[in-house]
């Protein structure tokens, strides 16, 4: 019963302590979870931010050279030119083979650079007057006949209306010839140019862009991809090739644009302001609005081109694998330190309770030491009552014969003042005549009384004299049980004289002979009458001690009841115990019918029960052999 409670005292305190650290693990756990999640979100910002610095930086330096590369061109060009204008008044028409000299030039700027795809001198009404092709390293002279019209192109609407040094760059678009998309696709810008003189016009330039969006293409990584979207949110590089250039190929379908797949990212877009980032979709966008003319503003006049969008996004996958990885890992060796933890915490508690338990052992065994201690001092005390019994038990023994040996003196002179009185009697008898008659009934009278009082001092000492003979005598003798009755009442007249409301009643039949110890039977009627005068009855109080004997089947039948108070159930079961008595602060040894019970069962070989009701009254019930035998003692 003490090992389920221990138990069940450890177990509850052992799942509290769990508790606790699963939450401790829990939130540490996921402390460093997030710790290493913004280190990778803080890793991945700074790869995206120095991809899109990289871009911006790449474009706006191809962005510059162009511009650069366009005014040199112009110059050069009038440079041609205006040594002929020189020889001449200054309203003389350009020379016939102007056109001739302008495609040298072109030719000329064309081998200098491998950006260069077209040069082109188009009139302001969008006719083109000379065009110059440069492709894969060869430069040729479109022929007049195939010359095309481009009034209506964006970079013929919004060249510069004056010849100064400012130069538009067109949007970013695809290479188109004769109404058709060049491929392998080529991505292309052209700078516009204003001509001054007599044939005004509008110098082009075509740049091609394939080698800058290779080089663009070149900084993806597996965790970080670049892309690049027109201002109308169409894809212009993209990491699924099938998006790229939606907007020239599939203008009116929305799958190619960034608004069907992403709107949160598009309204970021329309909301930018310089590089911002943020968590989409569980992955990283970072976006930079970039103007391809590298200007934020209107110059006289002369609109920048439209803005494109760099668009660094990390990869979701990859990122959810980090992320999966990371958390296996730290499930992993939460999970071991939570065994570990748990393991050390459940070693701790079990030595907690372990020496919980040894406590209260030996608290147990002192506990037991004491009440071994209070017991071994209650039998002291008991062998000192018993010590002090026995020697009281000595000490009457030894009145008894003192009292054996009075009666016997006392006998002897008693019987000489009886022969005394006789002789008197007789000489009273003889001087009657001789005495007056008042004289002789007053001598007589005399002489009865003294007699009378004297029977009875002889029938005290007799008594006293067989009381005292049968209990110093142990050998077995044959006796008649009314007397031994009869002298116990007798030595009971004064004690009851003092309690006249308790009365002692004999129904002892005189025919009743014994052959046995008349003195332990004296003494078992002694402690019973004893036993019910203490404690069946208390001061005032009324009642009756009846003493019944018969003979039934050779035994004797002894009851001896009273109407007292009666004993109490739990006092009932070890009434006949050795020191059990309910009297210890008067003295009481608790001896008294643990002697009776010894005498009756072991001496006399009889039996002795006993009934009580509390309030009702007591019956000891003795049945005791007529014809007793000798009991050989226990060596």
């Amino acid at each position: 019963m003490q090992i389920k409670t221990y138990l069940s005292q450890k177990k509850p305190l052992f799942f509290m302590y769990l508790v606790g650290i699963f939450l401790f693990i829990t939130l540490l756990s996921f402390g460093t979870y997030r710790y290493f999640l913004d280190g990778k979100v803080s890793q991945l910002a700074w790869t995206e931010s120095e991809m899109l610095s990289r871009s911006a930086s790449v474009v706006n330096r191809e962005m510059g050279y162009i511009k650069r590369v366009t005014m040199l061109l112009r110059n050069s060009v009038t440079a041609r030119l205006a040594p002929q204008q020189s020889t001449q008044s200054q309203n003389a028409p350009f020379p016939d083979d102007w056109k001739a000299q302008v495609a040298e030039e072109f030719r000329y700027f064309a081998q200098t650079s491998d950006l260069i795809s077209q040069v082109r001198w188009i009139s302001l009404d969008g006719r083109e007057l000379v065009r110059v092709n440069a492709q894969a390293g060869l430069v040729s002279r479109v022929p007049e006949e195939h010359l095309q019209n481009k009034s209506n192109r964006d970079y013929v609407k919004n060249a510069p209306k004056e010849a100064n040094q400012e130069v538009y760059i067109s949007p970013l678009d695809l290479n188109i010839e004769n109404q058709e998309i060049v491929r392998p696709f080529q991505p292309t810008v052209r700078g516009a140019i204003r001509m001054a003189g007599e044939i005004s016009g509008i110098l082009v330039v075509n740049y091609d862009l394939t080698q800058l969006f290779e080089l663009m293409s070149s900084l993806s990584s597996d965790d970080v991809s670049l892309e690049i979207l027109d201002a109308n949110g169409y894809w212009v590089l993209a990491a699924d090739k099938r998006l790229e250039w939606g907007a020239i190929l599939h203008p009116n379908d929305a799958r190619f644009n960034i608004k069907s797949y992403f709107p949160a990212i598009w309204q970021e877009m329309n909301n930018i302001q310089g590089l911002e980032r943020f968590f989409q979709d569980n992955r990283l966008w970072s976006l930079f609005e970039l103007h391809i003319d590298g200007d934020d503003s209107e110059s006289q006049g002369v609109p920048h081109a439209s803005s494109l969008y760099l668009v660094a996004q990390s990869n979701a996958n990859a990122l959810t694998v980090w992320q999966r990885t990371l958390i296996m890992r730290i499930i992993g060796i939460a999970s071991l330190c939570f065994l570990v933890i748990a393991w050390l915490v459940w070693r701790q508690v079990a030595a907690q309770f372990e020496t919980y338990r040894l406590l209260k052992l030996v608290k147990q065994e002192k506990d037991q030491a004491e009440q071994m201690n209070q017991s071994l001092n209650v039998a002291n005390q008991k062998l000192i009552d018993l010590q002090d019994e026995l020697v009281e038990t000595s000490k009457l023994s030894s009145l008894g014969l003192m009292v054996a040996g009075l009666a016997h003196e006392m006998h002897t002179p008693l019987g000489g003042v009886r022969m005394a009185l006789s002789s008197c009697k007789v000489w009273l008898d003889e001087e009657a005549s001789s005495l007056s008659q008042k004289t002789n009934e007053g001598v007589f009278n005399s002489l009865a009384i003294a007699e009378k009082n004297l029977s009875r001092a002889l029938d005290v000492v007799s008594s006293f004299k067989r009381i005292v003979s049968d209990r110093t005598a142990h050998e077995m003798q044959t006796f008649y049980l009314h007397d031994v009755a009869n002298d116990i009442a007798f030595t009971y007249k004064p004690a009851l004289k003092k309690r006249s409301d308790i009365m002692l009643k004999l129904e002892v039949p005189d025919n009743i002979q014994m052959l046995g110890y008349p003195g332990i039977l004296s003494q078992i009627f002694q402690n019973l009458i004893d036993n019910a005068l203490e404690h069946g009855f208390q001061r005032l109080d009324k009642g009756e001690i009846k003493l019944e004997a018969t003979e039934k089947n050779g035994n004797l039948e002894l009851v001896l009841s009273d109407n007292g108070r009666g004993i109490a159930p739990e006092m009932q079961k070890r009434i006949f115990e050795p020191f059990a008595t309910t009297g210890r602060s008067k003295k009481h040894t608790g001896l008294g019918l643990h002697l009776v019970s010894q005498w009756v069962n072991k001496l006399m070989q009889g039996r002795v029960e006993v009934k009580s009701e509390v309030g009702v009254g007591t019956t000891f019930t003795l049945t005791i052999p007529l014809q007793q035998k000798i009991v050989e003692e226990e060596s």
